[in-house]
């Protein structure tokens, strides 16, 4: 009886031992917690991140949203005070800014998470507005801190905010080519922009090539570009990079090319014969100055330059607006079509005409970008 008495004062004991532990040890906790929770925050650190660092949302704008949404400095506030819910959905708010977390380490140092959204393409409305969109397909506006470098579309059919399912499902097909086009060098460096027609098609704008290209809807993009990378290869590089008008790449395993007709060619080498007495008569101009460059002077008959032959398989590089001339004259004047199956046998082009192909690209002057840049708008 006495033994099992004192095994029971025992089992008390321990138990009134543990209980005061644990609540030492939870006393202690809150303890440091409050003091934690009223200590003043020592810093902030704002991390912005980016797939290409492009920061259409800088580390100022984003600490001013913070302290607008807790009402001071932030340095002179304690940690309790700081409403971190209301922070990031108040970041998030901002169209640039994906996602967005904050949380307190250790060192009571604020640390703010921003991820920013990813442009995509540049995008031109028919009434003359731009904006950007991102692989979400979301809307983004103009920034006055950084112009990315993407593909542009021209076009687009609507200003309105908010899209129909028609126009969102265009947006998807500009997303499938900007993102082909953006993630292959030579096809940033060759096209200078993409039109959209009224069809909900594409048509393709080259910076070498004094064509169009008809690209047709997104379906098989790749496809289509390897078909067209081909037709360089095999065919433009031989017969003149301006021998066609245009160019359509919509049907499978085959190019279409329409030759450029007699009066197109004849306009474009006039321009040429201009462009040409302007290059001379600055040479003539610099021609007793010992810090320019000594050029050859041209014959004193300019009319064996003007009177030059045409070659009918190439005509030099102009400017950008025979590119807008010769969409509106594609379908004047007679035309012969081409139909270039593109196979692993090369053509063997007159050695006259690879002759005139590499005087004139020599001679090919820069031309003017196509896409006129509008001003900031608010969409």
């Amino acid at each position: 009886m006495a033994e099992n008495k004192k095994y029971t004062i025992r089992k008390i004991l321990a138990v009134s031992v543990w209980i005061i532990l644990a609540s030492g040890i939870v006393v202690l906790l809150v303890a440091a917690m409050t003091k934690k929770n009223t200590e003043q925050i020592t810093g902030v650190d704002i991390k912005i991140t980016g797939s290409h660092n492009n920061y259409f949302v800088n580390k100022k704008e984003v600490l001013t949203i913070l302290e607008k949404v807790n009402g001071k400095k932030l340095e002179k506030s304690s940690v309790n005070a700081i409403d971190l819910t209301a922070m990031e959905n108040s970041l998030v708010k901002n169209d640039w800014i994906e996602k967005a977390e904050l949380f307190f380490d250790n060192n009571k140092v604020l640390q703010v998470k921003v991820i920013e959204r990813e442009p995509i393409a540049r995008i031109f409305t028919v009434s003359g507005a731009s904006f950007y969109m991102d692989s979400s397909l979301t809307k983004l506006p103009l920034s006055d801190k950084f112009s990315a470098r993407l593909p542009v579309f021209t076009s687009f059919p609507t200003d309105v905010r908010v899209l129909g399912k028609q126009d969102s499902a265009l947006l998807s097909e500009i997303k499938i080519i900007s993102e082909y086009i953006d993630s292959h060098p030579f096809w940033m460096a060759q096209i200078d922009q993409v039109d959209i027609l009224n069809g909900g098609t594409f048509e393709l704008i080259p910076k070498l090539g004094n064509q169009l290209i008809h690209f047709g809807d997104a379906q098989d993009c790749d496809q289509k570009f390897n078909k067209l990378l081909a037709f360089y290869k095999q065919v433009e590089t031989n017969v003149g990079w301006n021998k066609y008008s245009v160019l359509d790449i919509q049907y499978k395993n085959q190019v279409v090319g329409v030759i450029r007709d007699a009066a197109e060619i004849k306009s474009d080498s006039l321009k040429t014969v201009e462009i040409m007495k302007s290059i001379i008569a600055e040479a003539e101009k610099n021609a007793n100055d010992s810090t320019q460059i000594q050029l050859p002077q041209p014959p004193d008959n300019d009319d064996k330059i003007i009177e030059s032959p045409v070659s009918d398989n190439t005509i030099p590089e102009t400017n950008n607006r025979n590119k807008i001339n010769s969409k509106n004259q594609s379908g004047t004047g007679k035309q012969k079509v081409t139909n270039h199956s593109l196979s692993n046998e090369k053509p063997n082009p007159d050695p006259a005409v690879k002759k005139a192909d590499a005087k004139n690209a020599k001679s090919e002057i820069k031309r003017e970008p196509k896409a006129v840049m509008a001003p900031k708008s608010d969409y």
